[in-house]
């Protein structure tokens, strides 16, 4: 154990030593280079030192020194073909965050080991599609990449299965020969693949590969399929192959489901079983037949046998299992660790291991923390370690202890996952609900994500105001409102605009907008966007212009449907309240206009002469009047002046013979 973990350090080192080089063209990098980040995997690039000096001591010019690069990496998330992977795993992710909270002990590990079962399902799902893909591609570099995928999806699940099998669906009593058998049939099949093979030729015995596949699926623990092969072969009958029929009919099996008297039980039957096949072994039942003797040096667990066999064995892991199968089936998985060595120095060349055996290794040495670290340094993207992490977390099965920045280990892998999808078109909305679960640093990271966010569209900023509204990101809901906002504004989409000002109750904005909206209607006599103002409700009383504006209206609603009085007295009551701009009283008298002329009394003597009182003010102040007009404007200005006393002249004494008498004022 001890050399693995200085094989494993060694390795790790040399890994983290490797650079990736990128050049950047047109860049002054005399200047030396600084950088920012920006948006997930972006980065800014530009020069950072102070500019070098020429021989006299005069600043060298370089017309390149204020260029900014920006650099974009994908990760194998933002592969079309894998975003099924991010999506289906988000659903498995969030569904466990809700069920882990509330459920108990019993129900929480029924639980892991159902998304552990699921998200393994998801991967082999990826793998099918890259499978496909690959098969359907003529493009030499498309058929290479999608391969290295395949082959990383294969690890993973190799490392997941491994994971649930001593970390999560943990045996009972610790018995673990069962499922790490059915882990290596699933991951090496060429035994079974040879099988289906062989049965289809006449003769069984002759296909070249006969001996090979007994070999591989008694290394499997295969039993009866190699029964099946032993008694195809034309020498069924003789001496050597019924004793070894005889020694495989009998061959014990270990079930998880022992425990107690049981257990004792099979181990007294397993140690029967092997001084048998030693006997026979020593006995030279089988020395007329290589093969089956090769076959019972297996069964009795020989080392010099499974060395001999290492080619088949594939990997180290393998060779532990089958040897374990025929040396202690009833190991434990807190013990594995102590047969690791010797595969190892069975299939050591050099005296440095690969990264998967790295993980592997830790794995069986049930050092979580480790496995976690090496996942995360080996596969480009943190997804597998991510999500491998939460599953462990929930599990119980790392211990809680913060990292430098005081993170703990869990956050820290989210926030980079999430960090990954982020800068995606659409996987950003994904990262969301993984950072929401960060409880550390969590919110803080977002909150930084959605102020440089780019708004490529209302209904991204929608969406991203929702995600705001919902979290109480009061900040952030202003900030995208109001740019929004802004935007809308400056293109001339006044309804749009106010909308968004409206959301987030920005009286400034709103307050200009309703003005624009008055000069419009005082340029154009009509309003557009008649649906909005129409249901303003509440939000009316954001500002004074805005009251103004929703008032204003209500008072051309209620004219177009004949309803003068009351139209009157709001047009009145706008007036004398002073609500209006002093540059739209004018606009006001004249919609009075109508009203005085009707023949029916709208106004009393009272309310009239208010109404001259205002436009002999408005008259005075004649630079609200004649701002901005035209000599015809100012022509047509006066002409309803001189209309508006008339009019108010003959409506006052109207309502004083209305009234009978003149109250005096």
């Amino acid at each position: 154990m001890g050399h693995s973990s200085k094989w494993r350090q060694s390795n790790m080192a040399e890994r983290e030593r490797d650079l990736h080089i990128l050049w950047l063209p047109g860049t002054a990098s005399c200047y030396g280079l600084q950088a920012t980040w920006g948006m997930g995997n972006q980065l800014y690039v530009f020069p950072g030192r102070n500019p070098i000096l020429q021989e006299d001591g005069v600043q060298a010019h370089n017309p390149e020194a204020t260029e900014i690069s920006e650099v974009r990496w994908d990760t194998d998330m933002h592969d079309k073909l894998i975003r099924r992977l991010v999506n289906q795993s988000h659903n498995i992710f969030m569904m466990l965050q809700s069920q882990a909270a509330d459920a108990s002990s019993a129900t929480l590990k029924q639980q892991l080991v159902k998304c552990s079962k699921q998200y393994r399902s998801v991967m082999k799902a990826c793998s099918m599609d890259l499978l496909e893909a690959s098969d359907n591609t003529a493009d030499e570099m498309d058929i290479e990449r999608f391969q290295d995928q395949l082959k990383v999806f294969e690890m993973q699940e190799l490392i997941w299965s491994l994971c649930e099998i001593l970390f999560i669906d943990v045996a009972p009593g610790g018995r673990i020969l069962i499922p790490l058998l059915e882990w290596l049939r699933r991951h090496f099949p060429v035994g079974f693949q040879i099988f289906k093979d062989i049965l289809q030729q006449e003769k069984p015995e002759e296909h070249r590969e006969y001996w090979e596949c007994i070999y591989r699926l008694i290394l499997q623990g295969e039993v009866e399929k190699v029964r099946s092969l032993l008694a195809r072969h034309p020498a069924r009958q003789t001496d050597c192959f019924l004793s070894m029929e005889e020694l495989l009919k009998k061959m014990p099996l270990c079930s998880s489901n022992y425990k107690g008297s049981s257990l004792s039980e099979f181990e007294m039957k397993w140690r029967h079983w092997r001084e048998d096949c030693e006997r026979r072994l020593e006995e030279g039942d089988f020395a007329t037949n290589k093969y089956l003797e090769t076959v019972a040096r297996i069964l009795c667990g020989d080392n010099t046998v499974f060395s001999h066999l290492r080619d088949l064995c594939q990997t180290w892991y393998h060779m532990l299992i089958s040897k374990l199968l025929y040396q202690n089936p009833t190991v434990k998985a807190n013990d594995l660790q102590y047969y690791t060595q010797d595969c190892l120095d069975d299939f050591r060349c050099d005296g440095m291991l690969g990264d998967l055996d790295n993980i592997l290794i830790a794995v069986f040495e049930f050092d979580s923390h480790q496995v976690l670290k090496e996942c995360s340094g080996f596969f480009t993207s943190f997804w597998f370690a991510a999500h491998l992490t939460d599953l462990l977390h929930h599990g119980g099965c790392l211990k809680s202890h913060r990292l430098v920045f005081g993170s703990d280990l869990r956050e820290y892998l989210l926030l980079d996952y999430a960090a990954s999808l982020m800068s995606h078109k659409s996987l950003w909305q994904v990262g969301v609900d993984y950072l929401d679960h960060c409880p550390l640093f969590g919110r803080s990271y977002l909150e930084q994500y959605i102020e440089h966010m780019s708004y490529e569209s209302e209904k991204k900023a929608v969406k991203l105001l929702h995600i705001c509204e919902r979290r109480n990101m009061t900040s952030q809901v202003k900030s995208i409102c109001k740019v929004m906002g802004m935007r809308l504004l400056h293109n001339d989409r006044l309804g749009a605009a106010l909308t968004w000002f409206l959301k987030s109750k920005d009286v400034a904005f709103a307050t200009l907008v309703a003005e624009k909206f008055l000069t419009q209607y005082s340029d154009k006599g009509k309003f557009d966007n008649l649906d909005l103002i129409d249901n303003l409700g509440s939000s009316m009383l954001l500002s004074n212009r805005l009251t103004f504006l929703g008032k204003y209206r209500e008072f051309h609603k209620l004219y177009e449907e004949r309803e003068y009085h009351a139209a009157g007295h709001l047009l009145f009551s706008l007036l004398t309240s002073r609500l209006a701009p002093r540059e739209f009283w004018i606009t006001l008298l004249k919609d009075a206009l109508g009203l005085l002329q009707l023949r029916e009394l709208v106004y009393g003597s009272k309310q009239t002469c208010e109404m001259m009182h205002c436009l002999e003010e408005l008259t005075k102040d004649t630079k609200h009047l004649e701002a901005g007009k035209q000599t015809t404007d100012l022509s047509e200005l006066q002409e309803n002046i001189s209309l508006l006393q008339v009019a108010l002249t003959k409506n006052l004494a109207k309502a004083i013979v209305t009234e009978g008498t003149v109250h005096p004022s």
